[in-house]
């Protein structure tokens, strides 16, 4: 970005341009001037997207210079340096148009702030002034979001297409999903053979959006032709689906139309084979099925009681005889994908895999989702099956002494949270620890008396035991000094020297 300033002080003037040379923003000085005169004299050759200028010169002030150069050079951005006996000036400016003002002595912070404010202005500016390619046209008006598209730019966009050999007359809209990596430039390249005028835009998804010319004397079968012609166009080891809409006449229907080819992706989906086109005037006319079982159901069945014996292969195998009825029955992604992602988390999948895994849209065709989504299922049973309810019986056990170990624990009330008998906790807590459950609550309470002798709230040894449920003083210190090897006495005093 280009800055011109202007300023009667030579000190200030200067000192501003070295400023903005050390901002490091992109940012060049054009143009430094000793006032406003000079400066219009200059006009021819100036050279610059922001003026900086003084507010208070002589023979022609800030306001004076930014009033004649809005007729002059309509397209400079304007910013102030005004000191605090001429803010009302300042303010003036701001009206006029300027973009911000600068209190002098000059803030650095203050001065890179605005040259990144003028520097998005102009961004903005240049962005908006420019010719909308097709493709922009395109994006805008098949997938951009209509709830914030002012409709203005939605039929100037469409005005703008239809002068374009593409929407001159009629036209269809394709899609092609999937493909793995260099997908969509194959099927960039696949659409050359169908010399014709058409336009296309690759999403950020991954998929191709076409809009391909419909000319006079085509035929009712000449959309289909056209999608098999790009099947047959692409290489061997293409993996995806392709859809096509019917035909429009009008940019404006460009959405419409783009809904049509999708839901045509999705009905080819289901289809079997690498890859498959679908033309949504063959799609049979039909509501959407619904899923066969809602995944409650099927979870209260056979499904949950395999999980729950740990029979992987059963449960995988129900999830598979459940997956392949869903998708006789073609539900609507977003349907399929709420169900497996309900079976996934049930099976213990983390939020990150349901949203590989569980998710349709990511994947070309219904086989390669299926074997992603059991895979993760499968490695989902794994991790729980080394998580042994043994260890969840420990942990339960341990978290209830954590937060309750100022209190009276007897061993039966510590069963009864496990739903164990006492004698069977107490050996199964010995085995998998180590230690016994009476040592556990010691350590624990030690590690809080210790955390209270550290801290300066000048309580009593007698009265840190109390805290932390021995109510006996010769007690407590007799079990402390056998953890801790010290007295906490000893231990307060070694702490805080």
């Amino acid at each position: 970005m280009k800055v011109a300033l202007v300023d009667d002080e030579e000190r200030i003037r200067f000192g501003l341009a070295k400023l903005i040379a050390q901002a490091g923003c992109d940012c060049e000085v054009t143009g430094v001037y000793a006032g406003g005169q000079e400066l219009l004299s200059d006009i021819d050759r100036l050279d610059a997207d922001l003026l900086i200028t003084d507010m208070k010169m002589p023979n022609m002030s800030g306001l004076e210079l930014i009033g004649k150069l809005r007729t002059l050079r309509p397209h400079l951005r304007f910013a102030v340096l005004s000191g605090f006996d001429d803010f009302h000036f300042a303010r003036e400016a701001l009206r006029l148009g300027a973009l911000d003002y600068l209190l002098k002595p000059v803030d650095t912070g203050e001065l890179a702030a605005l040259l990144e404010k003028a520097k998005r202005r102009l961004e903005e500016e240049v962005r908006d002034n420019r010719p909308i390619r097709p493709e922009d046209g395109l994006r805008l008006l098949s997938f951009g979001d209509a709830e914030t598209v002012p409709a203005p730019l939605r039929e100037e966009a469409s005005r703008w297409l239809e002068e374009t050999g593409t929407f001159r007359d009629h036209y269809a809209v394709f899609v092609a999903h999937g493909g793995g990596a260099g997908g969509s430039r194959d099927v960039l390249a696949a659409a050359e053979a169908w010399h014709r005028e058409w336009l296309a835009e690759l999403r950020d998804d991954g998929r191709a959006v076409f809009a391909v010319a419909i000319r006079e004397g085509d035929h009712a079968d000449t959309v289909s032709e056209l999608g098999q012609t790009l099947l047959r166009r692409l290489p061997p080891g293409f993996r995806g689906r392709i859809g096509a809409s019917d035909v429009y006449r009008g940019a404006i229907r460009l959405r419409e139309a783009y809904a049509e080819a999708l839901e045509a992706v999705r009905h080819a989906w289901y289809g079997d084979g690498a890859a498959a086109f679908e033309c949504h005037a063959r799609l049979p006319r039909r509501s959407e099925t619904a899923l066969p079982a809602h995944p409650v159901v099927l979870l209260d069945r056979d499904f949950r009681e395999a999980v729950s014996l740990s029979d992987t292969d059963r449960a995988l195998a129900i999830l598979r005889d459940w997956l392949a009825d869903a998708f006789r029955g073609q539900p609507a992604w977003a349907e399929l994908k709420s169900a497996c992602e309900t079976v996934l988390a049930f099976a213990g999948g983390s939020p990150a895999e349901q949203a590989a895994a569980a998710d349709p849209e990511r994947f070309p065709d219904r086989e390669s989702f299926m074997s992603a989504y059991l895979r993760a299922v499968e490695e989902s049973f794994r991790r729980q099956r080394g998580d042994k309810p043994e260890n969840r019986v420990i942990e339960t056990v341990k978290a209830y002494i954590q937060r309750h170990y100022a209190e009276e624990l007897e061993l039966s009330r510590l069963a009864e949270t496990v739903y164990l008998t006492p004698s069977y906790l107490s050996k199964l807590f010995k085995t998998e620890t180590g230690e016994t459950i009476t040592d556990y609550l010691i350590s624990v309470r030690i590690e809080h008396a210790k955390a209270l002798l550290r801290g300066r709230n000048g309580l009593k040894t007698y009265e840190v035991g109390e805290r932390i449920g021995y109510a006996d003083p010769a007690y407590f210190n007799k079990i402390f000094k056998k953890v801790a090897g010290c007295t906490p006495k000893e231990f307060r005093d070694r702490v805080r020297r």
